[in-house]
């Protein structure tokens, strides 16, 4: 008898198994689908987000485009949804896939708060086996709620001004036998190069607004690569110009003269401060990007007073009288190699004349000289500043220096000394505090006397206007980015040209 009722314990027990193992094997199964059905709406909320985001520009008057456009791509991607009010979509067919969109101020660095979206897709799917829990717990389980959403920040537009570097040195080779002026160009434009992409056409849209001006002489040329003579400095393009029309622009730079790299900063300084001043363009970012070679050697002078003193301590220069109202502009003499050579600065009337060369003994030559680059330094650091600190220290700046990073020689132009001007131009927080005190690898530790007499102690010093050396917290942190003459320059800007337009395009919030 009891052998009976063991058998049949066995049995109800063996039964009651099977029964529990099936639902286990049920669950897996119905939660398996789910999982499948929420990798694929997880697809489809990441696509609806980033387009979503793209047309929102950050502003609440886009929220319905940005729906809309969420609703299309979800159509786009193979789900049949429409429109259906502010923030929603809704499936016209099949399982009813529900979208819902979140619009939501969130802080940006360097800018105003700007509307983020997120974006929630939801679909009720049908169990197999879950169902049957039912009949054991209270509630319905007929369907499972599978759900995914996405976030993405605002494709933010750009306000962009290149100030680029034309210079008698750009015309230098560099490891591939071609000029760095033409490396430059290819990496920005494509045009009639090898690869025939370029910066420029690559990641902007007519959202963002460009500009560009070029130095030499003077810290702007005319729209068609000539000279630049007047008074005040304009760029070859304003802010907003077709990108097409700028890249021909590029391409057309010629190679001229010294590097007045100050002048081109004021004429950028410009074109962001009347960016910052127009409510159309209140969230996009604010952005410098400078390319060069080299410290600069020329500085723009803005008085009869200026232009007759040393531009350094204001002691005068003497020399014959000035007239012209307007200014000058100051331009290291000789090549500078070595102190003996270090002759000097001539003083230029805006029309391209010498009015003046300085290489008495009083004062010294070489002092004389010194002063002069020291000044010029100075200088673009002040107007680098300025530039920083409009709308509240929210524009940034990257600067690009190409050189040779193992050539001590007065010449070269990505030394320590190079490396520690870019750095406090750009507020790059990591160059400007680089202990190494290597001249070929450091920064502004590593600043040196070179062979031509300029100590650059400069640098490690407030400027007479108010510049610090230091890193300015308040401030957005830029970055430098270094360029080796000996190799293929066009590949290397190519790779630094993507790291910062990843740095600046849209991407999805994690």
């Amino acid at each position: 008898m009891r052998k009976l009722n063991q058998k049949g314990s066995v049995l109800i027990f063996l039964t009651l198994a099977f029964a529990l193992l099936g639902t286990f094997i049920g669950f897996a199964v119905d939660f398996g689908r789910a999982y499948l059905e929420k990798a694929r709406i997880s697809r489809l909320v990441d696509g609806a987000a980033l387009a979503a985001a793209k047309v929102l520009k950050g502003q609440a008057t886009y929220e319905a485009v940005a729906t809309r456009a969420a609703c299309d791509s979800m159509v786009m991607n193979g789900a049949p949804v429409e429109m259906t009010g502010p923030g929603t979509c809704a499936a016209t067919t099949g399982a009813p896939f529900t979208v819902t969109l979140d619009f939501f101020d969130a802080p940006v660095a360097g800018g105003p708060a700007m509307k983020q979206v997120a974006v929630t897709g939801t679909e009720p799917m049908p169990t197999t086996f879950l169902k049957f829990l039912g009949w054991m717990v209270p509630g319905d389980f007929s369907t499972l709620d599978v759900a995914a959403t996405a976030q993405a920040a605002p494709e933010r537009p750009v306000d962009l001004m290149l100030v680029l570097d034309r210079s008698g040195s750009m015309n230098e080779l560099d490891g591939t036998g071609q000029t760095k002026l033409n490396a430059l160009k290819c990496a920005m434009t494509g045009l009639g190069c090898s690869p025939s992409t370029g910066f420029l056409g690559e990641n902007f849209t007519p959202d963002d607004h460009l500009g560009m001006t070029s130095f030499g002489k003077r810290g702007c040329g005319t729209a068609s690569g000539a000279e630049f003579t007047g008074n005040i400095c304009v760029p070859n393009n304003a802010l907003g110009t077709a990108i097409a029309t700028i890249e021909s622009s590029i391409n057309a730079l010629p190679v001229s003269g010294t590097t007045n790299t100050m002048e081109a900063l004021r004429t950028a300084k410009t074109q962001m401060a009347n960016a910052i001043a127009d409510p159309s363009r209140s969230v996009a970012r604010k952005v410098v990007l400078l390319v060069t070679d080299g410290q600069p050697t020329a500085l723009r002078r803005d008085s009869i007073a200026a232009c007759q003193s040393d531009p350094l301590t204001g002691a005068p220069l003497g020399g014959a009288p000035w007239t012209n109202a307007a200014g000058c502009y100051f331009v290291k003499r000789g090549t500078s190699k070595t102190q003996a050579e270090s002759d000097g600065l001539d003083r230029v009337t805006l029309a391209n004349a010498t009015s003046g060369s300085f290489t008495q003994s009083t004062p010294p030559t070489a002092t004389l000289y010194k002063h002069q680059m020291a000044a010029n330094r100075n200088a673009a650091r002040d107007e680098a500043n300025a530039i920083r600190n409009l709308g509240g220290g929210n524009v940034l700046i990257f600067a690009i220096a190409i050189g040779e990073p193992t050539n001590a020689d007065a010449t070269a132009r990505l030394d320590a000394n190079s490396r520690c001007l870019l750095a406090q131009i750009a507020n790059d927080k990591k160059t400007i505090e680089d202990p190494s005190t290597n001249t070929a690898s450091g920064s502004c530790a590593a600043v040196y006397a070179v062979n031509d007499g300029d100590n650059h102690q400069d640098l490690t010093q407030t400027t007479p206007a108010g510049t610090p050396a230091t890193f300015n917290a308040n401030q957005q942190a830029g970055k430098v980015y270094t360029v080796d003459l000996k190799g293929n320059v066009q590949a290397q800007l190519q790779v630094i040209f993507n790291e910062i337009a990843a740095l600046l395009k849209l991407r999805l919030v994690l």
